[in-house]
């Protein structure tokens, strides 16, 4: 039986592939770091909201985020801000 705080889904969906780190750098997790936003392949952005939490078998506890949220690897986790603005380019 599930609990009411476990999503009915694989933790692949909470996980971002294919992003790019935005804006200023804010920290390091693992030797690496990482920005303050990131952007996904289909333009979405994104903005920093924590470290991912792990369960005791230390995988992703997926069914800490809220709304929005989803992991970065190494284990960041980044809210949903809407679509990137596109920039112009200056003629």
């Amino acid at each position: 039986m599930l609990s009411s705080t476990h999503r009915a889904r694989p933790i692949e969906y909470s996980i971002l592939h294919n992003t790019k780190f935005q804006g200023p750098v804010i920290g390091r997790l693992d030797g690496r770091e990482f920005s303050e936003f990131v952007l996904d392949e289909y333009g979405r952005l994104f903005a920093y909201s924590g470290v991912a939490p792990r369960r005791s078998n230390g995988q992703f506890d997926d069914a800490a985020l809220k709304d929005g949220e989803f992991i970065v690897l190494p284990g960041l986790i980044y809210k949903y801000r809407g679509k990137a603005e596109k920039r112009r380019r200056a003629a």
